[in-house]
């Protein structure tokens, strides 16, 4: 899971520094480069893509696709920091989706970690005084898809492999990113194919080791951990200009650690 967080927090990165590029045609390259290296690695280790519960697997395809463009457009609109600070709201969300549908259970330590996690991401980021409502609706979106599709990962890696799992979501997105996109298509040049691929690299290392992580962590504690994520975008934002972070943003990821040492189970 920490890994993931390391892998989303390259991806949020790099589609910060690629401004021309339209969200949707992010979620397009992203999920072409995903489908290569996922269906690569399945070839080398031997696997079927063949799954055991397809529709399943579309649905999660579905709510991942929707998250994914959710999050590209926040990050169009709103600063790097409200938008990752929005988006870590997915473990409320994930904690009702869990409890409602998975029957996950949650102890009281574990809803107080939830919260003083979200308040050292406040500290780390804060919210920017200068918000734009479409932007805070796409970075909500965002979060409740994502906490959708993370529930149902959770249940599919008891039937399905990770990287057939892993597989799903790209193979749906292609298609339907090349169909919403097609009309704003940009041509990437120079230096914007290296973000892109880096966008698609960070990405793939996200979602497999989210989908490994959800097979030993209940999906809101998998997602909690997440909250790293805002650590390790602060340090990247230190050489894409986001400056040192301060005194409330070194207290603020004290906190983020604490919290998740408070929700160990």
């Amino acid at each position: 899971m920490l890994a993931s967080a390391a892998g989303f927090a390259v991806m949020a990165a790099s589609a910060r520094l690629l401004p021309e590029i339209p969200p949707i045609e992010k979620v397009f390259f992203r999920s072409l480069i995903s489908v290569v290296l996922t269906l690569g690695a399945l070839k080398h280790a031997g696997l079927s893509i063949k799954p055991n519960r397809p529709m399943m697997l579309f649905i999660r395809a579905l709510f991942g696709f929707a998250g994914l463009w959710c999050y590209f457009s926040a990050i169009d609109r709103l600063p790097l920091g409200t938008a990752v600070t929005v988006y870590n709201t997915t473990p409320l969300f994930a904690a009702v989706v869990g409890v409602l549908v998975l029957g996950e259970t949650l102890r009281g330590r574990q809803v107080l970690s939830l919260f003083l996690g979200l308040g050292g991401i406040a500290l780390i980021k804060g919210l920017s005084p200068e918000l734009s409502v479409s932007g805070l609706m796409f970075g909500f979106g965002t979060a409740i898809f994502s906490a959708v599709a993370y529930s149902l990962v959770r249940s599919l890696t008891r039937t399905e492999h990770s990287l057939v799992i892993v597989l799903a979501f790209p193979l749906l997105s292609v298609p339907l990113a090349a169909a919403f996109g097609f009309s704003s298509f940009v041509m990437p040049t120079g230096i914007a194919w290296l973000w892109l691929l880096l966008l698609g690299v960070g990405t793939q290392i996200g979602q497999v080791c989210l989908t490994n992580g959800l097979r030993h962590h209940t999906a809101t504690r998998a997602t909690q951990i997440g909250f790293v994520g805002v650590v390790f975008a602060m340090l990247l934002g230190i050489p894409i200009g986001d400056g040192w972070p301060d005194l409330a943003q070194l207290i603020g990821a004290v906190v983020v650690f604490a919290s998740l040492s408070l929700g160990r189970k």
